[in-house]
């Protein structure tokens, strides 16, 4: 039985990893700003958690300090830490660089980067007094530059920085027994996901409706290969990837060429 730290993990993709390792019998630290949704989802996770375990702590991110006290209490109640996933953050997909507002760059700079920073100093620091773990930061759009997507400059400027972060700490611990990898989960329909399309007009909506059906999926979809290729994992500096090349194309081929359509929406009555 192992013991993973998700922060950011009270919903959304956060949640649905927290879900599936609990159902593969790990234990769970989930965490998040709201302590009431904490509550709430650490009840109903320990519902059906079996043997393993569920607890949770409130934590921002952009708290160095919440952080630490999130590594301490994952250590007291489970003894050691053996995976921590850097998932909490924002995404943002309405303004062009120069039109974005002032909040919201705090908003994706403190949580996406800052935040990832200080879940690493202290998951690194941990790990290496236990002589093990593996840390996974949670990548995003368009964080290598190959391809740009429009109106989410600053997002995709902070998950670059992630992935920049990510290699100098596979390169500075590459002597330890520490794992240092990433997740790219794709698309997955999420809560942050649900703000975004609300503030679509409804034109729009419709004009990237098909797209969206290609690209994306439901939370419970992913997770669950998500979290097994991180149990199995041995090789520090690996990215794990839902949506890759591959399936991209094979996606786009069955909708535009067999007019297999996929109709995602539907259940959200979109």
């Amino acid at each position: 039985m192992a013991n993973a730290v998700i922060t950011g993990s009270s919903k959304g993709i956060g949640r649905g990893l927290a879900e599936e390792f609990l159902r593969r019998g790990h234990n769970v630290v989930i965490s998040g700003r709201n302590e009431e949704d904490i509550e709430r989802t650490v009840t109903a996770l320990n519902a059906s958690a079996g043997p393993a375990r569920a607890i949770g702590q409130p934590c921002d991110v952009t708290q160095k300090g919440q952080i630490q006290a999130l590594w301490d209490r994952a250590e007291r109640e489970f003894t050691k830490v053996d995976f921590w996933i850097n998932n909490a953050g924002h995404a943002s997909a309405r303004h062009a660089v120069h039109e974005t507002p002032d909040l919201l760059v705090h908003q994706l700079v403190d949580g996406n980067l800052k935040g990832t920073i200080f879940g690493a100093q202290v998951a690194v620091a941990g790990f290496r007094r236990q002589g093990s773990g593996a840390l996974y930061n949670m990548l995003g759009g368009s964080f290598q530059g190959k391809r740009l997507t429009p109106k989410m400059g600053v997002y995709s400027s902070t998950k670059a920085a992630v992935w920049k972060l990510t290699q100098y700490l596979v390169d500075e611990n590459k002597d330890t027994a520490l794992v240092i990898g990433s997740i790219s989960p794709g698309m997955l329909i999420s809560d942050n996901w649900f703000e975004e399309q609300k503030a679509l007009p409804a034109a729009e909506w419709q004009k990237v409706r098909p797209i969206l059906n290609v690209l994306c999926d439901y939370v419970e979809t992913a997770t669950p290969w998500l979290v097994e290729e991180v149990l199995a994992n041995r090789t520090s500096g690996k990215r794990i990837v839902w949506l890759n090349n591959m399936l991209m194309m094979r996606r786009f081929f069955d909708a535009f060429i067999l007019r297999r359509e996929r109709d995602l929406f539907s259940r959200y009555g979109l």
